[in-house]
């Protein structure tokens, strides 16, 4: 019985052997992987959430970490917003969370879209540019786009990013 066992043991070792003489681990050296951390670190980030709108679709075209030998780093996310109601729409204001592990708001950043930039200017921007805040509608179907970009080091730590679209005028 002690045979059989031994065998059993044996053949099941040459099998094993056979079945993993091709695996191949691959070994990091530490400069390679304190690399890919850095990269890792300094281009990862939780991507933008669209909270869904039953009058707007929303899409996100680019949501990167934007890196400048002069500047600091800076989130950008842009997109397009297609209006799928049956009515036109004046203007979309856009807001983003930036939200800790827990569901917390830690900070906003809001904006209109590319046709309604102007809603955004302050009164001093108006008189120098000689403008009063205006917009151009998005009729049913039709598309717009938005972007934002924030400093890296304006933002706290944050787990997740939504991007709201509910403020709407029709």
């Amino acid at each position: 019985m002690k045979k059989l066992i031994a065998v059993t043991i044996f053949l099941s070792f040459a099998a094993a052997g056979v079945t993993y003489a091709g695996t191949r681990v691959e070994i990091k050296d530490s400069e390679q992987a304190a690399a890919e951390a850095d990269m890792h670190r300094r281009y990862d980030h939780p991507k933008t959430e669209v909270v869904p709108n039953d009058q707007l679709e929303v899409v996100v075209t680019r949501d990167v970490i934007m890196h400048s030998c002069c500047m600091p780093p800076s989130l950008v996310v842009g997109g397009k917003i297609t209006n799928i109601s049956g009515k036109p729409i004046d203007y979309v204001h856009l807001h983003f969370a930036f939200e800790d592990k827990n569901g917390k708001i830690l900070h906003g950043e809001s904006l209109y879209n590319h046709h309604a930039e102007s809603l955004s200017d302050d009164p001093y921007i108006q008189k120098i540019l000689n403008e009063k805040p205006h917009f151009d509608p998005i009729l049913p179907g039709k598309s717009d786009t938005f972007g934002f970009s924030v400093s890296c080091t304006e933002l706290p730590v944050f787990s997740k990013i939504e991007l709201f679209s509910n403020d709407i005028k029709q």
